[in-house]
């Protein structure tokens, strides 16, 4: 690749290409430079380091995945939540690594993210409360979300790795009635009803949020 087309942004993209296939681990200069035929060494002319390739990794992707515009819309502030849910429920899919470094302080938060913030808080001041209430209420409901989000992307973050054969979670063998060790006396009355419904993450997602929403209602209200 010559040095014009070298860019800044075609790095960016290509390292988003090879995470979303192989994961952070697999991520490096070097794969990243022999992907866009290129010599190493001149990716350190647009990126001088990891740190900095990871954090323009992660706020592209925010620039990709953008909550709509709230102009004209009359969304109410659980509108907003469930708008953020489902948009980050599919950026956490196609891209599962940034579950990471949205996680680390020196990668999250940059332009784009600021600005997913902003239109989260924006909703939550309906409320009637105030700019520090309605971040520490949107990082919730952004926390819970990624929580969930990691159960379902788990299997492909760990692709690759040795695992038992038997891969049922310890519940799941207990709902399904065939538990692997002696069962707890609070969980008895789940053990061999096949609601398996409970570990669903998309279920969980929208009940926990509903939850969620709820206590912030009572809190302002109460």
């Amino acid at each position: 690749m010559t040095e014009a087309k070298l860019t800044r942004a075609a790095i960016v993209d290509t390292a988003i290409a090879l995470a979303d296939e192989s994961g952070l681990d697999a991520l490096s200069m070097r794969r990243i430079a022999e992907r866009m035929n290129a010599g190493a060494m001149s990716l350190y002319r647009h990126i001088p380091n990891k740190d900095t390739l990871l954090a323009a990794m992660t706020d592209e992707v925010a620039r990709r995945n953008p909550y709509p515009p709230a102009e004209g819309e009359n969304w109410t502030w659980r509108d907003r939540v469930r708008i953020a849910a489902e948009v980050d429920w599919r950026l956490y899919r196609e891209h599962p690594w940034v579950l990471f470094t949205f996680a680390v302080p020196r990668y999250n938060f940059g332009e784009y993210s600021l600005t997913a913030l902003s239109w989260l808080v924006e909703g939550f001041t309906e409320l009637g409360v105030d700019t520090r209430e309605a971040t520490r209420m949107s990082l919730s409901v952004w926390s819970y979300i990624a929580g969930v989000a990691l159960q379902q992307v788990s299997t492909q973050l760990l692709h690759g790795r040795d695992s038992n054969a038997d891969e049922r979670s310890g519940l799941t063998a207990l709902l399904e009635g065939s538990p692997h060790w002696p069962t707890p006396s609070a969980l008895t009355a789940l053990e061999g009803t096949g609601d398996t419904a409970l570990l669903e993450p998309e279920q969980l997602l929208d009940s926990g949020l509903s939850a969620l929403c709820d206590g912030f209602q009572a809190r302002t209200t109460g």
